[in-house]
């Protein structure tokens, strides 16, 4: 992966992160990682446990983070939680899925937009 690739993904998991912190979020894990792969960002929402996945873009529009999310990267998702919910608190737990599209200024990797989707794949 290229510098400016992994930079242009830290921006957008920082934006996402500062978003849901600004919407009363409680960040519980950032980067979590795991055999089955990785979970951006494991966030609270009151007693919800939300699994974020980051997807970021830099150009004109959100469309392409949007249609980046297949659905079998949502499968991975919950397959990734799933491992988490076991390791962490040995079973089920209320949870769910958000999905949150990041657009950064290509120049100065400033936020443009942030698009918060709830509930993308029933918990």
């Amino acid at each position: 992966m290229t510098r400016r690739r992994l930079a242009v993904g830290a921006a957008g998991e920082a934006a996402a992160r500062a978003h849901l912190e600004e919407k009363g979020y409680a960040i519980e894990e950032l980067n979590f990682r795991c055999p089955l792969g990785e979970i951006d960002i494991i966030a609270r929402e009151g007693s919800m446990l939300v699994f974020c996945e980051v997807r970021t873009n830099t150009g004109s529009e959100l469309t392409a983070a949007l249609e980046s999310m297949t659905p079998s990267k949502l499968k991975r998702l919950k397959r990734l939680a799933l491992y988490y919910l076991q390791k962490v608190y040995g079973g089920d737990r209320p949870c769910r899925f958000d999905f949150l599209a990041v657009l950064l200024d290509p120049e100065n990797l400033q936020v443009q937009a942030i698009k918060h989707i709830q509930n993308v794949l029933p918990g």
